[in-house]
């Protein structure tokens, strides 16, 4: 994972008709926080962070006048409409330690299962994992070229890069194929509609008729 660099100005002001009034005019509020070290409220220029956050960025080194910290972008607030951002948060971070951060999954090639008419089920987005903040890759790529219907990956059967390791149950579902919802429902009505099953009271009730007549 690359570091970029993210200019911010340490904010001494606090309080929401401030904060209003200050992304008016490009700013976006930020506290950067960690390593048992005081909290520190800043402002971003908003253009500059709106791109790296376009560019999926996690790690920045934030400029503050002159002095300079490594962080790990922690969390981004946006309004209503998911347009807009209101705050974010940084946790400083050493890049010697091991930090745990979530991956986005990224889906390649097209299943075998799906040109046979299945339905791909995508269940897991993103992977929590565990590495140096250096190695935290931007995604994990998974090929689901061979995925016949009934296949299923799971988080134990990601490729993941040297040194990084996946948190979680290993057997959580990552992506699978199946039946398409009208082929199961045909599957269970060719069940339902089987071979009439009967029973001794039936063939009683049958020879008694048979007796009378």
């Amino acid at each position: 994972m690359e570091t970029q660099p993210l200019q911010a100005k340490i904010r001494k002001d606090s309080g929401s008709i401030k904060s209003r009034k200050n992304r008016k005019a490009g700013l976006v509020p930020a506290v950067l926080y960690g390593h048992k070290q005081e909290s520190i409220m800043l402002y971003l220029d908003k253009k500059e962070f709106s791109k790296l956050i376009d560019a999926r960025t996690k790690m920045v080194n934030l400029k503050m006048g002159n002095s300079a910290e490594t962080a790990i972008i922690k969390e981004v607030q946006f309004d209503t409409f998911g347009k807009e951002i209101l705050h974010a948060d940084f946790v400083r971070t050493d890049l010697t330690e091991k930090i745990i951060a979530h991956v986005p999954i990224v889906l390649y090639g097209t299943s075998k299962g799906v040109k046979e008419g299945g339905v791909l089920d995508h269940a897991l987005k993103e992977v929590e994992i565990e590495c140096l903040a250096t190695a935290v890759p931007d995604n994990i790529r998974v090929n689901i070229s061979e995925l016949a219907i009934g296949d299923t990956i799971h988080i134990g059967d990601l490729e993941l890069p040297a040194n990084v390791n996946a948190l979680g149950s290993t057997d959580a579902v990552v992506v699978s194929v199946h039946f398409a919802a009208e082929e199961e429902e045909e599957e269970e009505e060719g069940l339902a509609s089987g071979p009439e099953i009967i029973s001794a009271r039936k063939l009683d009730k049958e020879k008694e008729s048979e007796n009378k007549d």
